[in-house]
Parts: C-alpha cells; sequence; structure tokens
C-alpha cells in the first residue's frame, strides 16, 4: 500500500486509547481513505477543516491522493467488511451503485480466493444492513461526500471487467446492472468461475439464494419462523462458529456470535429486485446449480460435520424452495417465467434429496440453547419478548444460577400476565420436586422477582394472571404447593386488612387494591374470606371491601372440584363458609345483604357474583318454616329479584321459578295455623309475613311468559301452579292473579257472592266448608287484606243497604266479629289495609259505632266532629279487645296473640295527626286513647302495653296549646289521668305511667 499510507494508520493506530475503540479507528481510516478516493486533489481547507470540526483524525492530510485499489486493499487487510459496508450504504444510492461496480471490477481482475471472500463478505453484509446502524463516524462521512459532491470516475486506473462466460444454460445478453443488488449478482457472474473452494462455493450460493428469496416479491408476506426453530437455529449457528476454527466468529465471545447470528437470520430488505432482475437471477442460479450442484453434494455428503457456510446454503436453499412452490401457485407467470421456476424447483429438490447432512445438529447442547436465549433475553436483542416466553416454560433450564440470574437482571421484561403465570406454573413444578434447604432458597428468590414482576402490571393483566391461578389451582392458589408462600402469610393479611379498614376512603382505594392483589394471588381463597368477615363485622366497611373485590373479575371463578357438571362461584363458597351462620345481630345482616348487593351490582365493574348463584346458595335451601335463616333468605331473594337482568335471559329462569312460587305459597299458606302452630317448633314471625308477601309479589312480577323456553311450557307451568296452590288457603290464589292473568279466575267462597255483586266473568266461587252460612263478611275482609287494589274493589262492590237500621246494625257486629277473627294473623301491612277499610266505612256511616262516656268526667265544649273516626275506631277496637278476652274466645288463641293484635293498633296511621288549630280536641283523643289502652292492659295482667306512646303525644299536643286556660286545663287532665293511672292492677306498669305523668307538669 505505501509507507504514507502505512504512516499515516499507524498514527492513526497510537492515536486510539484503548481496544475498545479498535473499530472505530478501522472505520474512520477507511473513511479517510475513502473520502481521498472520492475527493482527489489537494486537501481543501474546508474539507480538512470538515474532518477537524467532525471529530475525524487530522492525520488525514497525512495521506496522499489514493486510487480504489488502495482502499479495497485496506479494507481486506483490516477485515472489516461490515464498516465498508455501513459507509458504502452510507451514500447516495447513485454513488454506491457506483462504488459496488468498482468493487466487483476490482475483484473480476486476477481475482484471487481473497478477493472472492471479500466480495461475499461484503455481499453479506450488505443483506444484513439494517437503517439506523450509523454512527458519528458515518454520519460525518455521508454529510461530507454530499457537501463537496463526486462524481463517479470511470478513469481509476482499473482494468476494464472481465465479460462473463456462461454455461450453455445461462442467459446470453443478460440486462445491465441497474441495483445494486444486480451489481452484486453481475460480479458473481463474473468471478464464479474463479471459485474452486467449497466452501467459498456455498457462500456463493447461499448469499444468491438468500437474496432471491429475501429481497425479491418471492418472500411471502408476514411469515415469521416460529420463536422456538428460530432459537435452534441461532444456537446452531453458534454452535457451528465455536467449533469451526476457520470462522471469523471462533474466538468471539457469546455475546457477539448471538448478535452476529441474530443479525444473519433477520434479514429487513431496504430494496427488492424488480420482477425481470428476479428471473434473471433464477435463471443465473439454475446455471450454477448445475454446474456445481453434483460436486457440492459429493464434497457435503463427505464432510463429517457442516460449516458455516455449507449450513447457511442448505437451510437457506430449504426455505426458497418452499417459497418456489408458494410462489407459482400464487402468481400470474408467464410461459418463460413458469418455465425457470419449474426447472429450478426440480433442481433444487434433486439437489436438497441428495443431501444426508442434517441441518438438525444432535449434538447441540442444552446449555447453549439456554445460555442463547438468555444472552438474548439480557442484551434485549431482535424477538427477545418471544424469547421471554420459551424461558419461562423451558422446564429444564428452570432454576440454574444462570436462569435465576437472569431472570432478577431481566425482571422487567417478565411484566407480562402470559409470561408472569408461566413463571408460577414453573415455580410450582420446581416446589413439588425440591424440598431442600438451597430449593427453598431459591424458590424465595424465585417468587420474589415473581412478585415484583406482578406488582408492576395494570390492574387488568392482574386479573388475568389471577384468573390463571384459580384455574390452574383453583381456591387455594399458590398456597396449596408453594409452602414458602404460606410462611408469614396470615400476619401479612392481618397486617393488610387492618390498615385497609382503617383507612376507608377513595383515594386509598388504589392502595388498597394493589395490597389486595398480591394477597389474592399468593392464597385467593383466604383473602376473599378475610374481605367478606371484615365486610360484614366490620361497622360501615362493607360498600369499601365491596368495592375491593370488585375489582377483581377474575374472582368470579366458577369451582367444579364437588360436582364437575355443577360449578360453584368461589365468592358464594366463601361467603358461605366464612359468614354465612354466623351472624348474630341485625346490622351484621343488614351489612351482609348490602355487601351481597355490591357484589351483584357494583357501580363501576362487572358483577362479582350473579343473582343466579347467590340465590341457589342463600336461598332456596332455606324456604323451610322450620329453618332459623328463612327471614334472611326472604330478604336476599327480594335484593335478587330487585336486580336488573344484565343479558337478554333472566336469571330467574335458572331457579326454577314455579316450583320457587309454590315455596313461598306453602310458607304462606302456614301463616293459617300460625296461632296453633307448636310452641318449640321454628315458624317465621307475623313480621316476617310482610316480607313473604312483597316477596312474593316481586316474583309474579318477574316471572313472565318471556321467561319460559315456549308458551306451550308457560301454560303447562302455570297450570301445574293453580293445581298445586288449590290445596293451599284460598287467599293465595288471589296474590297469584297477575300471574296468572286471564288463563284462571279469581276463586272465593260462595258466601263472597252474598254480600257483594262481583262480575262472572272475573270470579268464580270455590267450595269451602270452613266458610258457612254468614261467613260472606270475613271473606269480604280476608279479600281486602290482600292488596291495595283488591281491597278498593271490594269496598266498591260492598253492598249494604244504609236506609235499613236492622242490616247497618248487623252488618256493624257481624264486621266486629270478622275483624276479631282476621286481626290476629294480620301482617302490619294488612293491617293498614284494614284501617283504611275502618276508616272508610265509618266515614260513609256503613259501619256504625257508638260513643262512649266511659272515660269522660265531663263534656268538653269541643269541636270532635274532625276526629270522630279516631275516637270511634278506638272504641271498636276496645269492644274488640273485649270480646277476644271473654269467655267464649279465652281458650281460642293463645295470649301472644292478643298482644299481636295490641301492637298492631298502637301502630300508625291509627293515632291522630298533629293540627295546631285543634289541640285542644287532640288532647282530648289521645286521653281518651290512653283509657282504652289501661283497659287493655287490665285484661293483661302481666304485661304492659304501649300507653306511653299515647301520653308522649298529648304532652306534644298540650302543651301547644296557648289559650289563656291552658294551665288549668292541663292541671285537671293531669289529676284525672292519674286518677285513671291509680286503678291500673298491675305496679310495674303503674309506676311507669305516674313516673311519665309527673314530668308532664314539668
Amino acid at each position: 500500500v505505501g509507507p504514507p499510507i502505512t504512516d499515516a494508520l499507524g498514527e492513526i493506530g497510537a492515536r486510539c486509547p484503548s481496544p475498545l475503540q479498535h473499530s472505530l479507528w478501522k472505520k474512520e481510516a477507511v473513511a479517510i481513505v475513502w473520502a481521498k478516493v472520492l475527493l482527489p486533489g489537494p486537501p481543501a481547507a474546508s474539507l480538512d477543516q470538515g474532518w477537524k470540526e467532525d471529530g475525524f483524525f487530522s492525520v488525514g492530510m497525512m495521506i496522499p491522493d489514493v486510487n480504489r485499489t488502495v482502499l479495497f486493499e485496506l479494507v481486506k487487510a483490516l477485515g472489516a467488511p461490515r464498516l465498508f459496508v455501513q459507509l458504502l450504504l452510507a451514500l447516495p444510492q447513485d454513488v454506491h451503485r457506483s462504488e459496488l461496480e468498482h468493487l466487483v471490477e476490482y475483484v473480476a481482475s486476477e481475482t484471487s480466493s481473497s478477493d472472492i471472500a471479500f466480495f461475499l463478505d461484503v455481499w453479506w453484509e450488505v443483506m444484513k444492513h439494517k437503517e439506523g446502524e450509523e454512527d458519528a463516524t458515518v454520519s460525518t462521512f455521508s454529510a461530507l461526500i454530499c457537501q463537496h459532491g463526486c462524481e463517479p470516475s470511470l478513469d481509476d486506473g482499473l482494468q476494464p471487467p472481465k465479460r462473463f462466460k456462461g454455461d450453455p444454460g445461462a442467459l446470453n445478453d443478460p440486462p445491465a446492472a441497474t441495483s445494486p443488488l444486480m451489481v452484486l449478482i453481475e460480479g458473481l457472474k463474473q468471478t464464479y468461475q474463479s471459485i474452486a473452494l467449497p466452501r467459498l462455493r456455498c457462500y456463493a450460493l447461499a448469499n444468491l439464494v438468500e437474496l432471491l428469496t429475501v429481497f425479491t416479491e418471492l418472500e411471502p408476506e408476514g411469515s415469521p419462523l416460529p420463536v422456538a426453530e428460530y432459537l435452534d437455529k441461532v444456537s446452531s449457528v453458534v454452535s457451528l462458529w465455536t467449533s469451526d476454527t476457520e470462522s471469523q466468529f471462533h474466538h468471539r465471545g457469546l455475546d457477539e456470535k448471538v448478535k452476529e447470528a441474530e443479525r444473519s437470520m433477520n434479514l429487513l430488505p431496504l430494496a427488492k429486485l424488480s420482477r425481470e432482475e428476479l428471473f434473471v437471477g433464477l435463471d443465473f442460479l439454475c446455471s450454477l446449480l448445475r454446474a456445481w450442484g453434483e460436486e457440492l453434494q459429493g464434497t457435503l455428503n463427505s464432510s463429517e460435520e457442516l460449516c458455516y457456510e455449507s449450513y447457511r446454503l442448505l437451510d437457506a436453499l430449504t426455505t426458497f424452495g418452499k417459497n418456489l412452490v408458494c410462489f407459482s401457485e400464487t402468481r400470474d407467470l408467464g410461459e418463460d417465467e413458469t418455465r425457470v421456476v419449474l426447472e429450478l424447483t426440480q433442481i433444487t429438490n434433486s439437489f436438497l434429496k441428495e443431501i444426508s447432512v442434517s441441518l438438525k445438529s444432535k449434538d447441540l447442547d442444552t446449555s447453549l440453547v439456554s445460555s442463547v436465549a438468555m444472552t438474548i433475553i439480557e442484551q434485549k436483542l431482535d424477538r427477545h419478548m418471544e424469547m421471554c416466553s420459551i424461558f419461562v416454560s423451558e422446564k429444564t433450564w428452570a432454576f440454574s444460577k444462570d436462569w435465576v440470574g437472569c431472570l432478577v437482571k431481566s425482571k422487567a421484561l417478565f411484566q407480562k400476565p402470559e409470561l408472569v403465570l408461566k413463571l408460577l406454573e414453573t415455580l410450582v413444578n420446581f416446589a413439588t420436586s425440591h424440598q431442600d434447604t438451597e430449593a427453598q432458597e431459591l424458590q424465595m428468590q424465585v417468587t420474589k422477582a415473581i412478585m415484583e414482576c406482578y406488582t408492576e402490571l395494570l390492574l387488568t393483566d392482574k386479573n388475568k394472571v389471577i384468573s390463571g391461578v384459580l384455574a390452574s389451582w383453583g381456591g387455594p392458589g399458590l398456597s396449596l404447593n408453594l409452602q414458602v408462600v404460606m410462611e408469614g402469610f396470615q400476619e401479612e393479611l392481618n397486617v393488610t386488612f387492618n390498615q385497609i379498614t382503617k383507612s376507608v376512603s377513595d383515594e386509598g382505594l388504589t392502595r388498597a387494591v394493589a395490597s389486595v392483589a398480591r394477597l389474592t394471588l399468593l392464597y385467593p381463597e383466604a383473602t376473599v374470606k378475610q374481605v367478606c368477615n371484615l365486610a360484614v363485622f366490620n361497622l360501615g366497611a362493607h360498600q369499601f371491601l365491596a368495592q375491593i373485590l370488585c375489582s377483581f373479575p377474575a374472582l368470579s371463578f366458577l369451582e367444579t372440584r364437588d360436582d364437575p357438571d355443577r360449578p360453584r362461584s368461589l365468592v358464594v363458597r366463601c361467603l358461605e363458609e366464612a359468614v354465612w351462620g354466623r351472624l348474630s345481630t341485625v346490622r351484621e345482616e343488614e351489612q351482609f345483604l348490602e355487601f351481597l348487593a355490591f357484589l351483584m351490582q357494583p357501580s363501576s365493574a362487572a358483577p362479582l357474583v350473579s343473582p343466579a348463584e347467590v340465590s341457589k346458595a342463600f336461598v332456596l335451601p332455606y324456604l323451610k318454616s322450620d329453618s332459623a335463616q328463612i327471614e334472611l333468605s326472604l330478604q336476599i331473594l327480594s335484593k335478587v329479584l330487585g336486580v336488573q337482568a344484565c343479558s337478554e335471559e333472566h336469571w330467574i329462569k335458572s331457579c326454577h321459578p314455579f316450583p320457587l312460587l309454590l315455596s313461598l305459597c306453602k310458607l304462606l299458606d302456614g301463616y293459617t295455623k300460625y296461632w296453633h302452630q307448636p310452641r318449640d317448633q321454628l315458624f317465621p314471625s307475623l313480621e316476617t309475613k310482610d316480607l313473604l308477601l312483597k316477596v312474593l309479589c316481586q316474583l309474579c312480577e318477574v316471572v313472565r311468559p318471556e321467561t319460559a323456553p315456549s308458551p306451550e311450557l308457560w301454560v303447562q307451568s302455570l297450570a301445574w301452579l293453580h293445581r298445586k296452590v288449590a290445596s293451599l288457603d284460598w287467599t293465595i290464589g288471589l296474590r297469584l292473579k297477575k300471574l296468572y292473568g286471564d288463563h284462571f279466575k279469581n276463586e272465593v267462597p260462595a258466601t263472597l257472592f252474598e254480600i257483594c255483586t262481583l262480575p262472572e266473568d272475573e270470579w268464580t266461587s270455590r267450595p269451602l266448608p270452613a266458610y258457612g252460612p254468614g261467613s260472606g263478611l270475613l271473606a269480604w275482609m280476608e279479600c281486602c287484606c290482600v292488596s291495595t287494589a283488591l281491597r278498593e274493589t271490594m269496598l266498591t262492590l260492598l253492598t249494604v243497604n244504609v236506609d235499613n237500621p236492622e242490616e247497618v246494625n248487623l252488618f256493624s257486629k257481624g264486621f266486629l266479629v270478622a275483624l276479631i277473627q282476621v286481626l290476629p294473623w294480620c301482617s302490619h301491612s294488612e293491617w293498614k289495609r284494614l284501617v283504611h277499610v275502618v276508616e272508610n266505612l265509618l266515614q260513609r256511616q256503613i259501619l256504625y259505632v257508638p260513643y262512649t262516656l266511659e272515660y269522660v268526667q265531663y263534656m268538653p265544649l269541643l269541636n270532635l266532629r274532625p276526629f270522630a273516626c279516631y275516637l270511634q275506631f278506638s272504641v271498636l277496637f276496645l269492644r274488640g279487645f273485649q270480646l277476644l278476652c271473654s269467655s267464649s274466645c279465652s281458650t281460642w288463641l293463645p295470649a301472644e296473640a292478643w298482644f299481636h293484635v295490641v301492637q298492631l293498633y298502637c301502630r300508625p296511621p291509627s293515632h291522630p295527626t298533629e293540627d295546631r288549630t285543634s289541640t285542644q280536641e287532640v288532647s282530648f283523643i289521645c286521653i281518651q286513647m290512653f283509657c282504652h289502652l289501661l283497659h287493655v292492659a287490665a285484661m293483661l295482667p302481666d304485661k304492659v302495653v304501649a300507653a306511653l306512646e299515647i301520653l308522649s303525644q298529648y304532652e306534644t299536643f298540650s302543651s301547644a296549646d296557648t289559650s289563656p286556660s291552658s294551665r288549668l286545663r292541663r292541671a285537671n287532665e293531669k289529676h284525672f289521668l292519674e286518677s285513671i293511672v291509680d286503678n291500673v292492677s298491675d305496679k310495674e306498669l303503674r309506676g311507669i305511667l305516674l313516673q311519665k305523668l309527673s314530668k308532664l307538669g314539668a
């Protein structure tokens, strides 16, 4: 090359501060020499300044003008084809094509093996080059050349290129090379006769085949190599370089080998050959395979091992053959094109068929494959994320020192739900087969890394992981197999939830969800049970905890461990085991109900449990009269019936609505024997009757024809229910009227027709032995209790001749008897309906109740007409109770029934309402009602009745009286009340009432 250049390069090398910059000074040396080639003549001041400003070594001035022979010899001497290609492709396209042509001219003249190897190396680097690899040196070189401009010079002192002497099968007049890629093919045409070494022939063929495969329309769209196959190929290449002492990568480290192997497999075409250029190349490949095929087959079959070049050729030809078939099947080809493709397909198949060497290395070391995969991951090379999926799945690699180190070092790459799940699966498999101390330490280390990955996931991705854990290991989750998880878990669980329940707030929800997410992954079942327990027994925390739980839709998991055909909800099971049966206060039951309601209809999340699941767990098994949970179950059923259906098909379909209706009807029928039930036998209270009636009404609203699979089945179901209900109390059929519609008439005792004008198209009589002559009014009153609408109908259809005093008298006496027969079985809602009936009949003067002077000291000059109804009602009730407590009824009902009737009477709206303009009248009515209650109390000597409430009302109204004589009046009334109370025989009641009276005048 000459002393001036070697001296300059020596100067550059001397200025290189460390071996790490070895490739950098090589690149700068090539760039300087190339610039001298492209920009000949004395270096201009601006050019020299450009080198300095852009960081190039100023020693460029020491180098005289040189030609391309010097440049190419320098690159060969430095063994730097990659650096050459980086600089080459940084040039403008017409310039870099021209420079490639110069290279071809150079290697085609007096061709040697080193020239061929250099040319093939450059070709291979051109195909492996990717955009974005330019560094400062390349960028400066490109800018400098573009700035000062350069025209390709033909007069560079080189010999004209040799003409390509092709085989008879070769094309006679190949087109002039127009694209840089065609220049490479043209170069091979000019030099192929000089290639004698089998290794170089494999290299040349591999380059040509890969060029024709990847840089043309032959390559199918979107068909990446499966990642496992990709890893095997990278590992095979690394293995070949490691064993091949002639390879330039033999002494490189694993990292460099893997990077280079990936480069060689991930070719990204910057440009593609045209259809015409493709077929020129295919025809040329045909010629080469004919010329070299037989000899290469013999060489490959006789060699003991593959070298990298032969491996590349066989691999590239295999892919090329498949692409050719696909190309011929999917493209419209001309006659000549079809001939070339067919011929080349046959030659390729024939060539490969005769090769006995396998591409798959039988002795590929497993440890090498794992090391390659981990290198790709740690260095974040191409397809490293796909490599992570292999890393987490390969159980043979797992828990080696390198594997654990790679996981810990690169854990940020594993923050994907599917990878976390696979890691957990690998962890569990390892834990079940390794129990020693060292293994447990590794488990702790890996568990910590996995949990850190899991913690960084989005909540939706955390749910995916929890779903996977539940699907694999059910409710116990990881705790089933990982002992390391259980150590300290209970303490962590308690501490976490103590903090959560102490900081209930919307701001703390995100933090709470993050904390619970970790616990849920480790031991889902225990975490859910803790949430359920705290939600019910921790005052006021239920909604916040329900929000936390609903943040994990994965917990809607259905378990199949008991019965694969009937899956059950994990959350519902946890509620059953942690809470159900332990509720001891009304407040706990209320929180349980509200918690359940939120889980079924959260404000901004998907429901965690369905109404059907809740019904099957907490309602259907407990709809029995002797069930201790029946009231709570009815409350739950009322809640679930109010939940709107999320899908077109109502959830009630899956809960067998007609048997459910019948169960409720049977419970309701049980109330007809309420006071005759054995006292030691559980039966829902009369307070529960209202809830039962409400639920039955709700169910009749929900169960519609569309909830049945077919209209025929709907009619059959109605008929079945009607037949079953026929044996129950007749009023139950009236409560099902909304469900029955026009299918069945209202069936009532025949005696009801005697006092009502019932239309026969809607009503029909039913033989009931218990309803003999004179029972029409009793049946009428029972109808009034059924519903508000039916009550209004009964009041409208009632026929009483008010002009006939005897009929009114008989009606009034009969009404009292009927009222006494109905009252003990009335729920509060039924009693309210009856109150309205009494008030309506009194106002219409159909019901006659005489005023009483029994508790009047003097007749005040007051207007009692607006309060006549209250006074008459109180008198009616007193007379009724006198009848109840008479000798004729003394054994009819137990004492508890009487107190139930008293409690009904003491409930609003039977008490007078406040009216500021008539305080004296209201006070008078309160005194009368107080006296009536004391009269009742006298009949119940061992019990205290609710007379205090009446006294409180009296106090309110009397103190509002501001008339001049109010003080005197209150004093007289107090004296009167005290004299009445003095006659109360019950000492306890008397003392309570006197104490209350003593405060009235304060």
